[in-house]
């Protein structure tokens, strides 16, 4: 028997033609395996280095899904919030909206127990960086308080089998316009 190939269409690899829009032009990904710990406190945040993924895109009418996905996330201290915010090279980008005092994120989360895995943290956004330069996406972390966060692991990180490490990843997607 013969093999066939059949297909609806065929995207050329700068995408789609002006106007038809949606096409994936490129995709870039990182992932972070070790650990990593920061400690500025409460309404500061810690570039987590080994999540910095860069792109450039081909259009400056490109979009850049950003898919981030954080293993784990940990703190020192007991029954911490814990966030974390998406920069485009210097501009926190997908954050909540000011209001007096609170801390500007792009996601949170809360942990009942000190020592404990608060479990992941994840975040997609379709962000328009309207340039044809290259454009580096970072992932920050903070705490309340002065404790210290941790990244794909326990703050305890006791050797036990009921003590887990992840992995991070931060994937990039240039989408045609």
């Amino acid at each position: 028997m013969a093999s066939q190939l059949r297909v609806n269409k065929i995207v050329p690899v700068d995408g789609v033609p002006s106007g038809g829009g949606g096409g994936i032009i490129q995709v870039v990904s990182t992932t972070f395996t070790g650990t990593w710990s920061g400690s500025s406190g409460s309404g500061t945040f810690d570039n987590i280095d080994d999540l910095n993924t860069s792109i450039t895109p081909k259009f400056s009418t490109s979009k850049i899904f950003v898919m981030v996905n954080i293993g784990q996330w940990d703190s020192s201290g007991l029954n911490q919030r814990g966030s974390i915010r998406l920069v485009r090279d210097s501009t926190a980008i997908c954050v909540g909206d000011s209001a007096s005092n609170r801390t500007r994120s792009s996601a949170t989360t809360f942990g009942q127990n000190s020592n404990t895995d608060l479990g992941g943290l994840n975040i997609c956004f379709m962000d328009s960086p309207s340039t044809t330069s290259a454009v580096t996406y970072k992932v920050q972390s903070q705490t309340e308080g002065s404790y210290t966060t941790y990244i794909n692991r326990s703050a305890s990180d006791a050797d036990s089998s009921s003590i887990s490490r992840s992995a991070s990843t931060v994937t990039l997607m240039e989408i045609s316009a």
